[in-house]
């Protein structure tokens, strides 16, 4: 209860200053409840790390909010300073409480303070960054940022899949004119734990697993193609910093990259995006995994790593009529693992997702979601699918697909492999869930 009670504080001390207007608060915000036919919490085949695949409707077993607040600290002769903090709260729906304290069970005094999922749920701070505009003299007109942010982040809302999102701890020049674009650079770092067992040979070197992965993030765009549409390109280039401990172990630190080429276009009034992507050696799961670049890895963590990948993906969000809208998105990916022995070195991945949306007036609109993906399995050699169809009657604040907040009842089912391993093929589930953003 203390960490909530100290943020609660914080936050009303922002609120409540003489400078509160000009602080914005924006937000995201999601949280259901569900049952099935069989018994019991729906089963849940995705989250935010791993996405959705078969797509997110009727597919999110979690409460999640981000809460960020912006206030803009400096404003003279054309040089601005703003400042941007997000707190973020998520739990699993089935636990409800907010207490903080330690089960008095264990005997572990340390952890008094902490925050078990089983009782309340977990905060992290996800942002926290200070951006400044117009104080770089060869480029006025970028923004120079640093700290801790969501980076340029690109995501297919439906799958809950960011496909692009190197995110983090950095520092980076931003919107710089350059020609008919416009040029981002960023270094970013992450660190990563290394699976070889030394945490257990010797725990007063506990840390010397944990190695320093480094980014260099270098984007252009806004390329000018046909009338309406745009080429965006991005390279991460991921290298580790090894210490000299490590660098005695015999610690590997290949280096990688990972390309992105995307087209953004016009399309039957709405959009569509056209995305090739490539990952190589230590960045080499980056066109396979949700998050692409978010990691980069210095050795395999395990034998079926992947040390290439490459992924296709077409999405985006038409009117197919007045009264119709349709969200949809197709990925193909491919990959080939570090160790050639195992059952399935060179997996695919295929999704199919479609979102249509029928408007009945400005704030109820009846939504289906099908879809379809199937994935070749590393360690069986084995191929397993699943698909989903989940219909839902939505009340929304207004009435665009993107529309927000929204009340949405829906029920649905899910076939195929994954949900007979788990005993949920055909399981009708129902339930209730508010989305929001602002």
């Amino acid at each position: 209860m203390t960490k909530i009670k100290a943020l609660s504080a914080a936050v009303a001390a922002v609120l409540m200053s003489s400078s509160a207007l000009a602080v914005e608060f924006h937000g995201y915000a999601r949280a259901g409840m569900s049952t099935s036919d069989d018994g019991g919490e729906q089963t849940c085949y995705g989250d935010g790390g791993t996405g959705h695949l078969a797509g997110r409707l009727a597919d999110e077993c979690d409460t999640y909010v981000e809460m960020s607040f912006q206030q803009e600290l400096y404003n003279q002769g054309g040089k601005k300073f703003r400042i941007e903090v997000m707190p973020v709260f998520t739990s699993e729906n089935d636990f409800q409480g907010n207490s903080a304290q330690w089960n008095s069970s264990h005997s572990d005094p340390a952890h008094d303070d902490r925050v078990e999922g089983w009782r309340g749920g977990d905060w992290s701070m996800r942002q926290a960054y200070i951006a400044a505009e117009g104080v770089v003299g060869f480029a006025p007109e970028a923004t120079l940022w640093a700290g801790k942010r969501f980076y340029q982040r690109k995501d297919i809302h439906i799958m809950d899949w960011y496909y692009l999102n190197n995110s983090g701890y950095g520092v980076g020049l931003e919107n710089i004119s350059l020609g008919a674009g416009k040029l981002s650079v960023a270094w970013t770092n992450m660190d990563q734990h290394v699976m070889d067992g030394a945490d257990d040979k010797d725990n007063a070197n506990r840390y010397i697993n944990i190695v320093q992965s480094n980014k260099l993030d270098v984007r252009y765009a806004g390329i000018p193609l046909w009338e309406g549409a745009s080429l965006e390109l991005a390279a991460i280039y991921g290298w580790a910093d090894l210490t000299d401990y490590q660098d005695d172990a015999g610690y590997d630190d290949e280096d990688g990259y990972f390309l992105t080429a995307e087209i953004s276009h016009g399309l039957m009034g709405g959009f569509n995006k056209i995305v090739v992507q490539y990952g190589k050696d230590s960045m080499g799961d980056s066109a396979w995994d949700n998050h692409g670049g978010e990691s980069s890895l210095s050795t395999p963590w395990w034998g079926g790593s992947k040390e290439t990948s490459y992924r296709i993906i077409d999405w985006g969000v038409i009117n197919l009529s007045e009264k119709i809208e349709l969200g949809y998105s197709f990925m193909y990916a491919k990959s080939e693992t570090f160790d050639s022995t195992q059952p399935e070195d060179e997996p695919t991945r295929v999704s199919v997702v479609f979102r249509p949306m029928y408007k009945w007036d400005d704030v109820m609109k009846t939504t289906l979601e099908v879809g379809y993906t199937k994935e070749d399995i590393v360690w069986s050699g084995e191929s397993e699918d699943l698909s989903k169809i989940v219909v839902a009657q939505e009340w929304s604040a207004g009435p665009s697909f993107w529309s927000r907040p929204t009340i949405r009842l829906y029920a649905g089912a899910y076939f195929g492999d994954v949900a007979e391993n788990r005993d949920d093929d055909g399981n009708l589930r129902i339930g209730a869930q508010m989305e929001a953003w602002w």
